[in-house]
């Protein structure tokens, strides 16, 4: 009989649309954000231009914060707002860690925005001028 489905046809057909909608949920739920969008999103917070903001840095904290929270990020890059994650994201940029299962991680030190916000002082290690440097007061200043 053409035009009718068997019992194993109906089976089949109902279980492969059931292991569609559980699998495809997981599509759904995990977008993924790109470097540049959340490169424009932390321009954004950190109220800056976005090319100030290297993409060598954005990658990991873009990938831990997803690891952990993507959907309040997505939520957040379409125009949402979540006061935790932002503040996280600023943090980042600001000292150059990141969280992760294992406590923080260093993605940098020279270049954290800190070092912007205390332009009276520089990270340990970095040389100032030739030795005495610091005795004679900065050029315009007396």
């Amino acid at each position: 009989m053409s035009g009718t489905l068997s019992r194993r046809q109906l089976l089949a057909w109902g279980s492969g649309t059931a292991l569609a909608l559980v699998f495809g949920q997981g599509a759904w739920a995990q977008s993924t954000v790109s470097v540049d969008d959340f490169i424009a999103l932390s321009a954004r917070l950190l109220e800056r231009e976005p090319r100030g903001l290297a993409s060598l840095y954005a990658t990991p904290y873009l990938d831990a914060i997803q690891a952990r929270s993507g959907a309040a990020l997505t939520t957040l890059i379409n125009g949402g707002s979540d006061a935790a994650l932002e503040e996280e994201i600023i943090a980042n940029w600001y000292t150059g860690l990141h969280d992760t299962a294992d406590g923080e991680a260093l993605v940098t030190y020279e270049d954290a925005l800190i070092w912007e916000a205390l332009d009276y002082t520089k990270p340990m290690g970095w040389c100032g001028g030739e030795t005495g440097y610091w005795a004679d007061a900065p050029a315009g200043e007396a």
